[in-house]
């Protein structure tokens, strides 16, 4: 099953730009798996998701959305499930970085290991994906009133270019 073909991907202004993003990793995680994105090119964005995506995500739209569901269910078990998941996506990142980068007699991995470990974790961020999807966004969408949906828009656009300025340059990237 693709998620990319089954996904909508549509969202109010406080998740579109964060939902276009997510076709966008859909669209090279599944490529990934299926050997149709090269393991550098995944890794690239990997990298890229976890610098920027997930710190809009963190920084923009669960501050707002988390004392709303507070208030309107009474918990916040998805917002949890969602920073766990951010959190094990990023430490399986950091286990697969230091086998590729910092290659020694004691921690190197094999080939077999690191392309084992990338398809983990193409699995794991399309799980994630779609449980934002078709949870949290959609909880986002329903319970954040439509006078802050603009600001949250704004802030998403605003902090997106400052971190992907930043990424390039901590990255040595030409713009």
């Amino acid at each position: 099953m693709s998620l990319l073909g089954n996904l909508k991907f549509k969202g109010s202004d406080a998740t579109q730009m964060l939902r276009n993003q997510h076709r966008i990793t859909v669209g090279i995680a599944e490529g990934f798996i299926a050997n149709e994105v090269k393991l550098e090119d995944f890794v690239g964005h990997l990298d890229y998701t976890i610098s920027v995506h997930f710190r809009l995500e963190e920084e923009i739209l669960i501050p707002v959305l988390s004392p709303l569901l507070r208030q309107y269910l009474e918990f916040e078990e998805p917002i949890r499930i969602i920073r766990g998941e951010h959190v094990s996506i990023k430490s399986l990142y950091s286990t697969l970085y230091r086998s590729v980068s910092f290659e020694s007699e004691d921690t190197t991995a094999t080939s077999e290991e690191i392309l084992n470990k990338s398809g983990l974790i193409a699995k794991t961020l399309l799980q994630h994906i779609f449980k934002e999807e078709n949870g949290l966004f959609g909880m986002a969408d329903l319970y954040i009133p439509e006078q802050q949906r603009e600001k949250i828009q704004s802030d998403l656009e605003r902090k997106n270019e400052e971190y992907h300025q930043a990424y390039i340059s901590a990255h040595g990237m030409v713009k």
